[in-house]
């Protein structure tokens, strides 16, 4: 028993994505204030008034991303949602509290019997990201600023009267955007990731370096941006020279081994669990 918790605790593999995001429109998170420019919708600024990308919805966007494409790799998402998933997982509530007991009857018959559990009723999405019975192998960054235009602007919005499709009287707003050109670096950590999980996460990198959206407003145009300068890179403990160097270095650009081109890194996961018919 000891030996299943110390597996399933244990450093095997790490995996370490560093990317820039870089808005090619407008973009806008909210901050659901007003703005620092008295506008009626601000944006997140940290207290230097620059504009921040959060890993919360940065890890957002890329669960809905793996969520729409882990069909394509013949893996299963419940998008939080049973009923319209089909896909039985515990990371909905009420089919959570529908299996709670057989869940905590596995607890009881020891660790070995729980984890099954877990692995035969969470779905590959929530595998990746945490379920409430599972932490997540993926831990992503706040953006780090890189760049970006140092003024926020300021647009008119009004309400349309779906009906009619004509603005509706006495209902103008303006709302914050951050013009386009800003720049984030990134970070995405994982642990112990399966073939599955790098497949699922490479499926949904390639998506955004094709160009993706985030934040709000996106259906007016805004939020539209791209990946660059991607390297992948980690430690495998399996191998004798990479455990060594991780366990020997401080430097992270020397602890951890360049995986080389990340395209063809994740490719190779992608080929493997693609149905081929």
């Amino acid at each position: 028993m000891a030996s299943i918790a110390l597996d399933n605790m244990a450093l095997r593999k790490k995996v370490q994505m560093m990317f820039s995001i870089v808005f090619d429109t407008a973009w806008r998170i909210g901050s659901g204030t007003e703005g620092e420019t008295l506008s009626d919708l601000g944006v997140v600024l940290d207290p230097a008034g620059q504009p921040i990308l959060p890993g919360s919805s940065l890890k957002g966007r890329l669960r809905s991303t793996c969520e729409t494409l882990a069909h394509a790799l013949d893996l299963k998402a419940c998008m939080l949602d049973v009923e319209a998933s089909g896909v039985g997982c515990t990371s909905d509530v009420k089919y959570y509290h529908q299996v709670r007991e057989d869940y905590q009857g596995a607890t009881r018959n020891g660790l070995a019997a729980r984890l099954d559990w877990i692995e035969q009723n969470t779905c590959d999405v929530c595998k990746l990201f945490g379920s409430p019975v599972m932490a997540g192998r993926i831990r992503v960054s706040d953006g780090q600023l890189v760049d970006w235009a140092e003024v926020v602007q300021v647009r008119d919005g009004v309400v349309i009267d779906r009906d009619s499709q004509t603005a509706v009287d006495g209902l103008k707003y303006d709302y914050e955007v951050v013009p386009p050109g800003s720049r984030f670096e990134v970070v995405l950590d994982l642990e112990n990731p399966s073939d599955s999980d790098l497949a699922l996460l490479g499926v949904a990198l390639f998506e955004w370096a094709s160009g993706a959206t985030i934040g709000g407003f996106t259906s007016r145009g805004l939020g539209r941006f791209r990946l660059q300068d991607v390297l992948v890179r980690g430690v495998d403990m399996s191998d004798p020279k990479q455990r060594v160097q991780y366990l020997t270095k401080t430097n992270p650009n020397e602890r951890l081994t360049d995986f080389g081109d990340w395209e063809k890194y994740f490719a190779e996961y992608i080929e493997k669990r693609a149905p081929s018919s």
